[in-house]
């Protein structure tokens, strides 16, 4: 069952005409704000056990008929009287009496094995016994997640209820929190799917090439295997990348051949209305990224600086200039794109495409930070730390600050004075302490070519 698809569900499937509006759910809008909160989850269920149990739909029409209040009460009430309590009543009806009663002959027969042991009450329910809930993140309110997981838990331990469930879902903060200790926990990230991502990178490739208009002309080798394992490289195990990606190729009106070149970056791309194949992949994005009342400046220039730096979340508050923790409660709904588990290990982005995202202006919009302004950000922050600080540890900051000033492509960025005056008189204190000549110039030992920049 996915519940972010809960309004395509109606309850018109168990409908009872006497109060035949106040059973049905359906929304006309896909995108209701029904579907973003939990007013509908229990409703949702009760219609897919309904329609997959033989004889429960009978129980819950009675159910709504003798409570016509029912989808108006608080969302345990409706589990007990949606789906407990139909269950229980299925379980006991005659017709499963008759099916154990007929189990318990056909076991002294000998031929038991032929039929499913009824001494599970919910013997003809399901074989697979699992019920999937897709895109739980999708409801917004973080209290609602929590709550549907304790209506979930509550379920799938009760002895009525033969059922356990599978959720998929991003790991926001409330979710993560939320699950109990008996949940088995399967984190995609550590998933290796470039196997699975080659396969299906094959199949869709030989389908383009049977049914694009282009067919004819395609080669029947291409992609070659460098274009594959590039695109394999930018999906970072991210199977929506390569679903983007080939919806995009198969348009049929574009040479996918030369737009397979414009994704990889090998050839320029065109300006032209609708030339972005990742229009789906940025609104994913764009909506991870824009949690409920984030501060997006903060937001950005942590984002970069981790794309360019090595700190931790820690040493990232101390860069940025930003109270302790600030780094890691900014980061804290961002689990499905950043790894993140010590304030001393540099957090990591899980896929490439996300960096790809980041530092694209046209695609990031007010996520964008040219590279250059987070370089000198960052280096006058690590000039600023070795300020304060006066042990040993400062000598192993020149380097750094020296990798940040000459990842900057325009100097002129930074004040004259510092960059001319400033900035050497403190790399040569710092990094040239101990070295034999005195007279070593600190751009002679590190990039010589930026002697006519400075």
């Amino acid at each position: 069952m996915a519940f972010e698809n809960a309004n395509n569900f109606t309850m018109d499937n168990v409908q009872v005409n006497a109060i035949a509006s106040q059973t049905n759910i359906h929304q006309s809008s896909a995108d209701s704000a029904e579907t973003s909160n939990q007013t509908r989850f229990i409703s949702t269920l009760a219609v897919q056990l309904a329609e997959n149990i033989a004889g429960l739909k009978w129980y819950i029409e009675r159910a709504i008929e003798e409570d016509a209040r029912m989808f108006t009460r608080a969302l345990e009430s409706q589990a007990e009287g949606l789906i407990l309590k139909p269950l229980q009543e299925s379980a006991d009806s005659i017709s499963n009496r008759l099916k154990r009663l007929f189990w318990t002959i056909s076991t002294a027969l000998g031929v038991s094995s032929y039929w499913e042991d009824p001494k599970d009450p919910n013997m003809s329910y399901t074989r697979a016994n699992v019920i999937v809930i897709d895109g739980l993140d999708e409801c917004v309110n973080q209290k609602e997640q929590a709550h549907i997981l304790r209506l979930i838990h509550a379920l799938a331990t009760h002895s009525r209820f033969p059922f356990r469930f599978a959720i998929a879902s991003r790991p926001e903060y409330a979710i993560r929190t939320a699950l109990s200790n008996d949940t088995l926990i399967l984190r995609l990230e550590e998933y290796e799917a470039d196997k699975d991502l080659r396969r299906t990178l094959k199949a869709e490739f030989s389908r383009l090439k049977s049914d694009h208009p282009l067919s004819t002309s395609i080669p029947a080798d291409w992609p070659s295997s460098e274009d594959e394992n590039a695109l394999i490289t930018k999906a970072s195990r991210q199977f929506v990348y390569i679903s983007v990606v080939m919806k995009h190729l198969a348009n049929p009106r574009r040479n996918p051949m030369l737009e397979l070149q414009h994704i990889l970056g090998r050839r320029p791309t065109s300006n032209g209305i609708g030339s972005n194949p990742f229009t789906e992949l940025d609104g994913l994005y764009n909506r991870i990224l824009h949690p409920l009342d984030a501060d997006i400046s903060c937001l950005k220039s942590i984002l970069h600086s981790i794309i360019h730096d090595k700190s931790g979340t820690a040493d990232l508050d101390i860069l940025l200039g930003l109270e302790p923790g600030t780094t890691t409660t900014t980061l804290v709904d961002l689990h499905s794109v950043l790894n993140f588990n010590s304030p001393t290990r540099r957090p990591t982005l899980f896929h490439k495409s996300l960096e790809d995202f980041l530092t694209s202006p046209s695609r990031a919009g007010d996520l964008y930070q040219p590279s250059d302004q987070t370089h000198v950000q960052l280096t006058l922050a690590y000039y600023q730390l070795g300020q304060q600080h006066h042990d040993h540890h400062v000598r192993d900051l020149g380097p750094i600050i020296m990798s940040h000033a000459c990842s900057v492509n325009d100097w002129t960025l930074f004040k004259r004075d510092f960059r001319k005056k400033t900035l050497p008189a403190f790399l040569n204190s710092v990094v040239l302490h101990g070295v034999s000549s005195p007279n070593a110039s600190w751009l002679d030992l590190y990039f010589a070519p930026l002697k006519a920049i400075a």
